[in-house]
């Protein structure tokens, strides 16, 4: 039992330290996308106005929901999941 529970806290832990931040979204948006989602993080940032940024991330301490908007002009859209240092496009 305590094994299981000791494989646990590990796998969590090693979660925790590879959830990705809005940092890394962008990065990965850039390498994805190419110039249109470039584009489209500043489109985004200009719009929102915020001290944030177009981009924000609820983040759940072993993952990561990241969403567009939600503070004003745009509406709220989630757009990924990032876990492990991966990131998981939602569909629509």
């Amino acid at each position: 039992m305590k094994l299981i529970l000791i494989v646990l806290l590990i796998g969590a832990g090693a979660l925790a330290f590879t959830n990705p931040n809005e940092a890394d979204f962008r990065e990965h948006v850039r390498q994805k996308e190419g110039l249109p989602g470039t584009l489209g993080l500043v489109v985004a940032d200009l719009v929102s106005g915020g001290k944030k940024g177009g981009i924000q991330r609820d983040n759940y301490i072993i993952a990561s929901k990241f969403y567009i908007g939600g503070d004003g002009v745009l509406p709220r859209e989630d757009v990924s999941w990032g876990i492990a240092g991966k990131f998981i496009e939602i569909k629509k």
